[in-house]
């Protein structure tokens, strides 16, 4: 029964693919991604997984086998990469990230593209245009949660979690998490 889900993700996948080329020809590839993610993720069901397992193979920088993508979970960059037997719960946002094998995120957990995504303090530049402080640089670093790892609902990953470890729900990491650790809190810290 498996690869007649499989077929069907496809083939109900396909027009995403095809907008996603479109897309990416046009405005990039980061564009195209958070476009068609945001639509892909919408699809409800089994049925949803199965376009977005389609969708994901195609176009991010790896998926491993019997990966679960929840409903409305959305990829922002492209070269994220999923391992095996991956878990991702439903709306959860992933940056730039590397989910090793048997990785599980809890619902509503986010994976950014490191700590300073959004530019780094001091450097903003007030916008001429209507006199608004805008983020200068943007730096997106990766962010690899290790096999094995567990991640809590609502918890936001900044930094490398090592294989093994479990972060609570609502933590936030800011710092690398040891092989094995258990951490929670905000800022996340060892239980």
């Amino acid at each position: 029964m498996k690869w007649i889900g499989h077929v069907l993700g496809l083939m109900l996948a396909i027009p995403y693919l095809i907008g996603y080329v479109v897309v990416r020809a046009t405005l990039g590839h980061e564009h195209a991604m958070t476009l068609c993610s945001e639509a892909v993720a919408r699809i409800p069901g089994i049925l949803g997984v199965y376009v977005r397992q389609a969708f994901y193979r195609r176009v991010l920088g790896g998926v491993g086998r019997d990966v679960y993508f929840g409903f409305m979970s959305v990829f922002s960059k492209p070269q994220a990469r999923i391992g095996d037997r991956v878990y991702i719960g439903r709306f959860c946002s992933i940056g730039l990230a590397v989910l090793e094998d048997e990785v599980m995120l809890a619902d509503g957990v986010q994976v950014l593209s490191g700590r300073h995504q959004h530019g780094r303090p001091g450097d903003a530049v007030e916008d001429g245009s209507c006199g608004v402080w805008r983020d200068r640089s943007q730096v997106f670093s990766q962010v690899t949660v290790g096999r094995g790892a567990w991640i809590g609902a609502g918890a936001i990953v900044m930094a490398d979690v090592g294989s093994g470890a479990v972060v609570g729900a609502g933590a936030v990491v800011v710092k690398p998490v040891s092989a094995g650790t258990k951490v929670g809190g905000v800022p996340a810290e060892v239980l």
